[in-house]
């Protein structure tokens, strides 16, 4: 075992769930630096990725150049940008919150993943989220679609929302923005087709945007249900979650079996998260008018523990969230 590591760290961009993610990672490094005496260095190697592709590819140089032993990258895009630059130089890859790692052409297979390459999946059921929309809006009668089409996470979960919404017989109606920027027309575009409420999978320019879209959706009195509890504290009436800290717990394993036993990649299957609860956000439950035991028993029918959540920018450094 070696006793000096360089790790990099590259998210795509600044928002309160990769935020968390790339928090969870540095803590688990250290961890891993106190637990087996060891010298893993990050601080000089962390990249905010911009949601910009040609950023990204000149991270993955710098990180090259910089010799790093392993890069942690946080979402798709990162992903997909690092994986055939650090595999030609035989650097690792652990990577966190690729919702659809197969489709996006990172990994070969969750069980064999690849010769340099593995991680955790936070796959989202889109039919399980639209399920969880009408348990709250039962009377739903038109249901908007607030994604990106680029996101290769989002491809999946909201072909699952629509096959489900359709054989329900509910009529669905979609907004596609490109960037940031076009994220409020494309709220506002699915108020005035009159949607009951709105889904959005884990997607990371919607989630870019939450803050300025949620009010909006919230003063027309639509909810919007979404795949990750981040989006439900900067205001989303609803996120499905996974615990962040079982995340962390997860990428603990992989990153001791890749650091610590100097396991190849190909013989560390990724780990998929379950998404286990509904996160209501409490000021937009009050401002809506929902009952929030209600709001409990209906989930519980369905199989879905409910928690409360206030609005906020950024989760707290002690979440354990």
């Amino acid at each position: 075992m070696k006793k000096n590591y360089k790790v990099g760290i590259v998210k795509y961009t600044d928002h309160a769930s990769l935020n968390r993610i790339e928090l969870g990672a540095k803590r688990c490094l250290d961890e891993l630096n106190e637990k087996y005496n060891i010298n893993i260095s990050y601080s000089d190697y962390v990249y905010d990725g911009k949601a910009d592709i040609s950023v990204m590819k000149e991270i993955a140089d710098k990180l090259v150049e910089a010799k790093v032993d392993l890069v942690v990258s946080i979402a798709t895009p990162p992903t997909v940008v690092m994986k055939d630059i650090m595999a030609e130089n035989k650097i690792n890859i652990l990577f966190r919150a690729v919702s659809d790692p197969i489709s996006a052409g990172v990994i070969e297979s969750f069980e064999k993943p690849g010769m340099y390459i593995t991680g955790t999946s936070d796959s989202l059921d889109g039919g399980r989220l639209a399920k969880v929309a009408l348990a709250a809006v039962p009377h739903a009668k038109k249901i908007g679609l607030l994604y990106n089409t680029a996101e290769v996470s989002s491809k999946l979960p909201i072909k699952e929302a629509k096959e489900y919404l359709t054989n329900i017989g509910i009529e669905w109606v979609e907004a596609t923005p490109n960037n940031k920027s076009e994220v409020i027309d494309a709220a506002k575009k699915l108020i005035s087709l009159g949607v009951d409420a709105v889904l959005t999978p884990t997607d990371n320019t919607i989630m870019s945007a939450e803050l300025e879209i949620s009010p909006v959706f919230t003063a027309a009195g639509i909810p919007q249900f979404t795949g990750s509890h981040s989006f439900t504290i900067n205001g989303a009436f609803m996120g499905m979650g996974s615990l962040y800290k079982d995340g962390d717990a997860e990428f603990m394993q992989l990153a001791e079996k890749l650091i610590i036993e100097e396991k190849s990649p190909i013989d560390v299957p990724v780990i998929r998260s379950a998404h286990t609860f509904a996160a209501i956000n409490n000021q937009v439950c009050e401002q809506l008018g929902y009952d929030k035991e209600l709001l409990k028993e209906n989930f519980a029918k369905i199989n879905m523990n409910t928690i409360f959540l206030d609005s906020q920018k950024e989760f707290d450094e002690d979440s354990d969230l």
